[in-house]
């Protein structure tokens, strides 16, 4: 097998997704991580946060190593919607107060749109399952939006600045996110957020069908 699933521990964090590593729009409030992003340190906070979420909260975060490479192709990240406040700066937010949120899926792009973002979300679904967490919630973008005859209109302001750092912030298509069986709750044109009750109604996929997902994803 090309790749192995790693959860995210003190020991691992360092070799999470680079962009993963330096991302803090979903960590800090929209002040905060500019005057991060001003100080040129952003990795600092990002391990910060990473350090306090695993101490208070466990593990936040699934990744994906290749057994040849020293850091991971993919990285997925969760927390408690109080640990996230970024997510304010979406129209549809806030997250429910049920509810967990996924907050970004880091992946390089040679791995993109192979199945390894399918495997990433359902690892992490079984993750908060075993955690006992109600129901996930996550923000997604529509990547039809392109053809509306508003777009121009709806690429102004904030919802403009997220679509075009979308790679940048770990923001997943809402087609990522129906694939898994999440269901939009409250809509937008663009930025929907969306939901999916725990235990989930679909099946989860095993170890052995996970594994099988990623060699298949690699040929």
């Amino acid at each position: 097998m090309f790749a192995t699933l790693i959860p995210l521990s003190p020991e691992t964090m360092g070799r999470i997704h680079p962009q993963a590593g330096r991302s803090i729009f979903w960590e800090l409030d929209a002040e905060a991580a500019s005057l991060v992003q001003d100080s040129g340190d952003p990795a600092f906070e990002k391990e910060a946060w990473l350090t306090t979420t695993l101490l208070d909260y466990g593990c936040c975060g699934l990744s994906l190593e290749r057994s040849t490479a020293a850091r991971a192709v993919a990285t997925v990240l969760w927390c408690s919607r109080d640990a996230a406040p970024g997510c304010a700066q979406l129209p549809t937010a806030p997250v429910s107060e049920d509810a967990e949120v996924l907050t970004s899926l880091f992946i390089d792009p040679g791995f993109a749109g192979v199945g390894l973002e399918a495997v990433l979300l359902d690892a992490a679904i079984m993750q908060l399952v075993d955690a006992d967490v109600p129901a996930v919630e996550a923000f997604g973008w529509r990547q039809d939006f392109f053809s509306r005859a508003d777009v121009d209109e709806l690429l102004e302001g904030p919802v403009g600045s997220i679509l075009r750092s979308a790679s940048e912030i770990g923001l997943m298509s809402v087609a990522v996110l129906e694939s898994a069986g999440f269901q939009v709750v409250a809509d937008h044109p663009v930025l929907p957020r969306l939901r999916l009750e725990l235990p989930p109604q679909h099946g989860l996929l095993s170890v052995a069908a996970v594994e099988e997902l990623l060699d298949r994803a690699w040929v």
